[in-house]
């Protein structure tokens, strides 16, 4: 089979140049968020039913779902793949793909990682493995790599190339994740200035300014480009949902629940685990504030959470899964999540399964605590977190979202009668997010009788007079 062009500047396996166009069309949606990426790559597979890496890139879509009836559809564009490169004449690019799908559906993702890697290595313009190291990387939680897999690329890179902004937008969000504010935010504002609909480098800015207690400020930038960013496909309540994290520190309760149901909650029939993800941990957090969130926001989150007890593709999707079921009051269900969690990472056949591992390290921890905050037990949920508060991270996802589970552990301690643990963890927060009243507000309370509650508690109305 012949090589074509792909439109961005890479060669790929088709039948034709059409077909090599649409394979390059659905790279481009996928990177840039759009609504109809689906219907690109199936454009791309039928000018060319043949076409090894669209198969591939088919298996990563299924992948990119995270349930275990997607994962076995991934299993199914593999061996079509793998079929095709038997016969047909694939390049060396295509093959590391087709490696890196192998590796993820075996459950190894650090494996699949590696890969991609390694087809950047030779191909360093190749934004879809890009792409998908990135997320591996985040799902590893994992900023220095983030950041340095795209670094790498970068003097291959300039202007002139199709999806230079959304490149360096990634690289801003890796130097975010890696403690690097000042060139994080600036490498995301210019990319949301070449393409506004840009919104992972939105939602990049958006990172710096939670991390910094930049409140108002976050707001005003996501109202501010709303326009943009809202056109995008399921992502956009992700945006929503960091808007949400500011009101909250504002301790604008109204506005969060209006944004919640108006936002974040309104596509939930559509069943992706992000939005699950979202208004879980918004809705915990809002208890965590002592707001009372209401059972029916509850239920709706419990009666998809109950549908993903066999889905441990990501274990930090997992966790927000058992929130979720938790929340709801769905104790037997919950209890036959986490069961199956302990199943999974104690289970033979799991060598190679990263997921597997982070579970039994991490993730069964933060399961049992999190049931025992919610069954009355808040010491228990203090003595399961502390000892793997450092190992959260490998968990996944970013700073920002991995915070709830540090509030849960402040509010366990502090309702779990241990002033020792509540009063050196909020020294340590309040030291890192200074501008976080509900910190200082608490701290107050870990202080009791001491002087210095006080000044916390003044801290904590001076913050909110300031919103």
């Amino acid at each position: 089979m012949p090589v074509f062009s792909d439109g961005l500047g890479l060669s790929v396996t088709a039948s034709s140049e059409e077909a090599a166009a649409a394979f390059g069309n659905t790279v481009d949606g996928y990177v840039r968020f759009t609504r109809d990426t689906g219907d690109r790559l199936k454009a791309a597979l039928t000018a060319d039913p043949d076409m090894p890496l669209a198969h591939v890139t088919k298996g990563y879509f299924m992948k990119l779902f995270g349930t275990k009836a997607m994962a076995l559809r991934a299993d199914k564009a593999l061996g079509t793949a793998k079929d095709l490169s038997s016969t047909i004449a694939i390049t060396d690019r295509e093959q590391g793909h087709l490696t890196a799908l192998d590796a993820w559906c075996a459950g190894n993702i650090d494996g699949a990682a590696d890969a991609w890697e390694g087809v950047l290595l030779d191909h360093p313009t190749d934004i879809l493995a890009l792409r998908l190291a990135h997320f591996a990387h985040f799902y590893a939680g994992d900023g220095t790599k983030m950041r340095d897999s795209v670094a790498r690329v970068l003097p291959s890179w300039d202007k002139s190339q199709p999806l230079y902004g959304n490149l360096i937008g990634m690289y801003g969000f890796g130097l975010e994740e890696s403690g690097d504010y000042r060139r994080g935010e600036r490498m995301a504002r210019e990319a949301v200035d070449i393409d506004p609909k840009d919104a992972w480098s939105v939602h990049a800015v958006a990172h710096v300014m939670e991390m910094e207690g930049r409140h108002r400020e976050g707001i005003d930038w996501i109202q501010g480009l709303e326009p943009h960013w809202s056109s995008v496909h399921n992502f956009r309540f992700h945006v929503w949902w960091h808007r949400t994290l500011f009101h909250l520190e504002r301790y604008e309760f109204d506005t969060v629940l209006e944004l919640y149901d108006s936002q974040v909650a309104s596509d939930l029939e559509a069943d992706q685990y992000l939005d699950v993800v979202n208004a879980a941990a918004l809705l915990w957090r809002l208890e965590l504030y002592g707001i009372k969130v209401g059972p029916e926001r509850w239920s709706a989150l419990g009666e998809l959470a109950k549908n993903h007890l066999d889905d441990h593709e990501l274990v930090f999707v997992s966790l927000h899964y058992l929130m979720a079921l938790l929340g709801a009051g769905r104790m037997e269900e919950a209890g036959e999540l986490v069961e199956k969690l302990r199943a999974y990472a104690d289970g033979e056949g799991t060598r190679d399964e990263t997921q597997a591992k982070v579970t039994k390290k991490v993730g069964l921890a933060l399961a049992d605590a999190m049931t025992a905050i919610r069954t009355g037990n808040p010491s228990r949920a203090v003595s399961l977190i502390w000892p793997v508060r450092y190992d959260i991270r490998l968990i996944g996802g970013s700073h920002a979202q991995r915070d709830v589970f540090e509030e849960m552990l402040v509010d366990a301690s502090l309702k779990g009668n241990d002033p020792r643990i509540a009063r050196a963890l909020l020294a340590e927060r309040t030291t890192r997010k200074p501008n976080s009243a509900w910190s200082w507000q608490r701290y107050g309370d870990a202080l009791g009788d001491a002087p210095e509650a006080t000044g916390a508690k003044a801290r904590a109305d001076e913050l909110l007079a300031q919103a």
